[in-house]
């Protein structure tokens, strides 16, 4: 049976393995209802993915993940998957998002993760554009091996 429109758009926007949007629900679903609120954007990258999933197995990498991103707040009006599994997005309408990136920092800690994060005021229009400031922030501090 062929899925209609609505279904499609579900399946797209979310991701089933870590329980939020997908890359395309961030930008296509999400992004147009939040964008005018949007007020940080907080892009982190997993720590050590592959070597986590060799060691562990993806199914288990995967539930600690989903289990990190239960962190709520009022002030995260969305979470997504970004690229492949070791990238995340959170965008924040307001308050403070170092302290939730303490937040986050702990909620990965209780799983044994770690990420590397950086945080990005929202400066376009395009959802792609703020993620790539906080991606080449992360790349950044990842060469000079910051976290």
């Amino acid at each position: 049976m062929p899925m209609n429109k609505n279904d499609l758009l579900d399946a797209l926007a979310h991701d089933p393995s870590y329980g939020c949007y997908s890359r395309q629900g961030l930008e296509l679903v999400a992004w147009p209802r939040i964008a005018k609120s949007a007020r940080w954007i907080i892009f982190a990258d997993i720590d050590g993915m592959h070597e986590l999933n060799a060691a562990h197995g993806y199914t288990d990498v995967d539930r600690r993940i989903r289990q990190a991103l239960k962190v709520r707040s009022t002030d995260i009006v969305a979470t997504g998957r970004w690229f492949s599994g070791d990238e995340l997005v959170w965008v924040i309408s307001n308050g403070d998002p170092e302290g939730m990136v303490k937040r986050m920092v702990a909620g990965l800690a209780k799983q044994g993760l770690t990420a590397t994060f950086a945080v990005v005021p929202v400066i376009s229009r395009k959802l792609s554009v703020n993620v790539r400031n906080a991606l080449d922030l992360v790349q950044q501090a990842k060469r000079d091996r910051q976290k």
